[in-house]
């Protein structure tokens, strides 16, 4: 069974043209026979890992190999894969919840951007004095794991299900990424379906549990699940892990998903995924509004940083309370009392340790003992060097100092510490040879990174390993781009073929009703793929696609879609007049610069207004205006002004509505730096605030008129007296 998914996993690799490329790739550094090993940043579908792991409860050791099936995503904290177990060797008794043939997710705590991973490394730095602990040291991983158990089994008792906190069963290290990593229970799950709530003003005004008819029952319920699951953690004392399901860090939702086998209840199937921080706080650096808070509370426990530190007091009174519910999970609570104070004395933590560095030796060992074994696992250091660090009269002082250099203070030690490194550095200043491979295998290594993200296509990436001068000017001119624009901006035939592909599917999206169908048949299949619809709203959708509504509706965002363009095609033609026509160079640049940012802020533009215009048109053309007087109202606007039939479409398809606006919403997040991930609070404020507000606002009109009448009489005055005061001040 195992030689059969093995075999049906490295098809499907070889079926992905990408795929293939990135490893013809990796079989040409392979050629270049360096002396170091390749640098990998994450694994791609079909790869095959054999590791040693170690299970949670009970702590049985064994071998596995696990096949990639696709890379998930991941932030700060790590990536995440979707893989499967392809075959288990544990001689010493079996690892609880892992059967071949199973699905998991496997995290490995190392971020697969670059980026991430020196901004994460530097404020643990800052917090800890340390390398990032999860990644590099076994006691910390355990911990985390543990941990992850137990709230497991207090979740049964507090929330009613263990499923509310997903299962976890192994850790191991994975050598090529040099990091620690831990195997959990795959959730087949989504983030939130986006709900039509026309009561807006009225979501939270109910007394006890939200009501059954209540408009947006999923995400009220996720909202008192994780504030519920915040004050379990608070009581177990685990203060700081519970960061990550606090409601306002505003990118803590996508941690708890909605189970898809409980869809047809908005309470049920809530679980709780990632209990692995990413991002120390620090108390001069809050990354979001409930921050402020966090610090506050931990400046009054006498904490200056927060990460994952708990209250083993806490613990032990709570466990004490509910012994009958962790009684065979005693070996797991026995082991986290050891590692847990091994974890917290592998770091220097000035704020935490204060003086105690100076005073108590043992302190010191461990600080020195961790400090070694990160270097070690980071692969800066190989065994004899470990071994030569770890003695007493070692010069383990002299190169902690020196690792603190910036810049120059890594390179020192791994050149001091891996005799590999040291040979490769010889090799390339020795041979003319030598180093042009060492050259290749670099510009290799960075092509595979830019081709997983999109930033060069396949041919192009081939090119570029022996084109070393056109490589380096890109990377420094165009490298700094986002993927996107560095591709159009760097590859001719990509760049036209987009141009050509968009003018193409808008003329066909224009004239093409059977096409149109078919583009609307492929967005309701993701959404049911993502959880945006159910089985029975897609059907539904899927079997009304002939009704005349419907095809109207598409007929119009075709024309909306030719509308895109309008505004940019203005806004450049205007500033090229002023480059052209003004009196001098400065004076035309600013004049330019200004007309670009004009166009870009302005409420209203010439795309919209051209939009605009063609919904009167429509509802003069058929003397219809009540199908068409939200869209007419909402078109007129920039940005929102998509959302015109949507919002119009509510009463006829709410589903479809529903799902449209809420595609719209996650696209428009999706250039928010963090805040803007799949699922976080903006997304779902963005579709409240340009869908549920205007829905809001139509009904509340319609139920208090006289109420919105005196506060647009007020709105009106205010205006006039700003407008006069205005005025004065000017006059003056």
């Amino acid at each position: 069974m195992g030689q059969t998914l093995v075999q049906n996993l490295l098809a499907d690799a070889r079926a992905d043209p990408a795929v293939a490329l990135r490893k013809d790739l990796e079989r040409q550094y392979d050629a270049c026979a360096l002396l170091r090993p390749f640098h990998r940043a994450c694994y791609d579908p079909g790869d095959r890992l054999e590791l040693s792991v170690t299970g949670v409860v009970p702590a049985n050791t064994g071998r596995i190999v696990l096949g990639v099936e696709r890379f998930v995503g991941g932030g700060f904290a790590g990536q995440v894969y979707r893989v499967k177990l392809l075959h288990i060797d544990a001689a010493n008794g079996p690892i609880a919840g892992l059967s071949v043939g199973q699905g998991y997710a496997l995290k490995i705590l190392r971020p697969s951007s670059g980026f991430a991973r020196r901004f994460r490394n530097f404020l643990y730095f800052l917090a800890y004095q340390g390398a990032f602990s999860a990644q590099v040291n076994p006691a910390a991983v355990r911990v985390g794991v543990l941990w992850q158990k137990l709230i497991r089994r207090a979740a049964a008792h507090r929330l009613g299900t263990e499923t509310a906190v997903c299962d976890t069963y192994a850790t191991f290290f994975d050598e090529n990424l040099h990091s620690f990593g831990e195997l959990n229970e795959w959730v087949s799950g989504r983030n939130w379906k986006f709900e039509v709530d026309d009561r807006l003003f009225d979501r939270w005004e109910y007394s006890g549990p939200p009501p059954a008819d209540h408009n947006c029952p999923e995400y009220v319920h996720k909202k008192i699940f994780m504030r519920e699951l915040v004050g379990l953690l608070h009581e177990m004392g685990a203060p700081e892990l519970a960061r990550q399901y606090e409601w306002w860090t505003c990118k803590s939702q996508p941690n708890a998903l909605k189970r898809l086998s409980a869809a047809d209840s908005p309470r049920a199937g809530l679980t709780a995924i990632d209990f692995r921080a990413g991002l120390a706080l620090l108390p001069f650096l809050p990354m979001s509004p409930v921050d402020f808070g966090l610090i506050a509370r931990g400046l009054t426990r006498g904490r200056l940083v927060q990460f994952d530190r708990s209250d083993p007091r806490t613990f032990g009174r709570f466990v004490g309370t509910h012994r009958d519910d962790f009684t065979d999970l005693q070996p797991a609570i026995d082991e986290l009392r050891q590692q847990e104070p091994r974890y917290r004395r592998s770091l220097p933590d000035v704020t935490h340790h204060l003086f105690s560095l100076q005073s108590d030796a043992r302190l010191r060992q461990s600080v020195k003992q961790g400090a070694i074994t990160a270097w070690r696992n980071l692969g800066h250091v190989d065994a004899e060097h470990a071994q030569r660090l770890a003695r007493p009269r070692g010069p383990f002082l002299l190169m902690f100092v020196i690792s603190l250099l910036p810049l120059l203070g890594g390179v020192v030690l791994k050149l001091w510490g891996s005799a590999r490194r040291r040979a490769h550095l010889e090799r390339s200043l020795t041979s003319w040879d030598y180093l042009c491979r060492a050259m290749r295998g670099a510009r290799i290594e960075t092509l595979i990174t830019w081709h997983r993200r999109g930033r060069v296509g396949d041919q192009r990436a081939l090119k570029l390993v022996h084109r070393p001068v056109r490589y380096w000017t890109q990377r420094i001119i165009f490298g700094w781009l986002p993927a996107g624009w560095q591709r159009f901006l760097t590859d001719r035939a990509y760049a036209w073929e987009r141009v050509r592909e968009t003018v193409r599917f808008s003329v066909q999206f224009l004239r093409d009703p059977p096409f149109r169908e078919e583009w609307l048949l492929e967005q309701v299949r993701l959404g049911r793929e993502e959880g945006m619809l159910t089985e029975g709203e897609a059907d539904n959708i899927s079997r009304q696609i002939k009704d005349p509504y419907i095809q109207k509706y598409l007929k119009s965002v075709a024309v909306h879609l030719c509308t895109l363009p309008v505004t940019q095609v203005v806004s450049l033609c205007v500033a090229l007049y002023f480059l052209v026509t003004g009196e001098s160079w400065q004076q035309s640049l600013v004049y330019a610069i200004g007309a670009l940012a004009i166009f870009q802020v302005t409420p209203i533009s010439p795309g919209s207004i051209v939009r605009g215009s063609y919904v009167v048109y429509l509802v003069v053309r058929e003397r219809n205006l009540r199908n068409y007087w939200v869209a007419g109202l909402i078109s007129f606007w920039k940005y929102i002004g998509y959302l015109g039939f949507p919002l119009q479409m509510v009463a006829h398809d709410p589903a479809l509505a529903r799902f449209l606006a809420g595609r719209w919403a996650k696209n428009a997040v999706r250039f928010v730096p963090v805040f803007g991930e799949r699922g976080g609070l903006l997304e779902h404020a963005v579709f409240d605030l340009f869908f549920n507000l205007p829905l809001s606002v139509k009904r509340d009109i319609g139920v208090r008129p006289h109420v919105w009448i005196t506060r647009a009489v007020l709105a009106v005055i205010l205006l006039a007296l700003l407008v006069y005061t205005l005025y004065l001040r000017l006059a003056a």
